[in-house]
């Protein structure tokens, strides 16, 4: 069906467009296969045009509603990759800006340090997981050392996260990588600008670990 021979008005050709890509993406029959001939017998001009409008639009909401389905999936593949866990060597601690981070703009300017180089997840939007190798999983052998050395200014707040290369929480305390944070934690005041609830749940989860180590936390 080509949209330029009815009269749409510009919004509709936008949303029936839209319906097409979901239709197809959903492999669902096209346009073409479920026009409503029918319409076509009963009206003309503006009119005709908006009930096949309405047409498309109720079938959409339609299939929106549903339970998903995926048996027209069959053609659809998926290889599971296959991780290999290794213990790299890195010169220096991946602590760095976060890339939008900057003076002149009003963000959190976060710091990002990576513990982990690549992701377990594989997440086909990711545009990080091309620098790496897609299929080795790396863990900095020297980790903790380098956190024991990392000064930080007692000055200055500092918003530190560990999920640029990786997300590296998923791994727990695989390679050491929890103990490394908590005892990097331990050595600076931890402080919380997030509401209190938040901070309760932060808390909460280090005492998990450490049950009597509380001096370093302040709200």
């Amino acid at each position: 069906m080509e949209l330029t021979q009815y009269n749409f008005t510009v919004s509709q050709k936008k949303i029936l467009e839209d319906i097409r890509k979901d239709f197809l993406m959903w492999h669902e029959k096209s346009f073409e296969e479920i026009f409503p001939t029918e319409l076509e017998e009963k009206y003309e001009g503006k009119q005709l045009s908006k009930k096949i409008f309405e047409y498309y639009v109720s079938i959409h909401k339609e299939l929106q509603n549903r339970p998903n389905n995926y048996e027209k999936f069959s053609e659809l593949k998926y290889d599971v990759r296959k991780f290999e866990l290794t213990q790299i060597e890195k010169k220096g601690i991946g602590l760095g800006a976060c890339p939008v981070a900057s003076e002149g703009t009003r963000c959190c300017n976060l710091l990002t340090l990576d513990a982990v180089e690549s992701c377990g997840f594989d997440c086909s939007y990711c545009s990080i997981q091309s620098f790496y190798n897609q299929n080795k999983i790396g863990f900095d052998k020297d980790f903790a050392k380098k956190l024991e050395h990392l000064e930080l200014d007692p000055n200055e707040i500092y918003h530190i996260g560990t999920g640029q290369s990786s997300d590296s929480l998923m791994w727990g305390n695989r390679e050491g990588i929890l103990d490394a944070l908590f005892g990097f934690a331990k050595k600076f005041v931890i402080y919380s600008q997030y509401p209190k609830k938040v901070f309760a749940i932060i808390k909460k989860f280090y005492l998990k670990v450490h049950p009597y180590e509380t001096s370093y936390y302040t709200e």
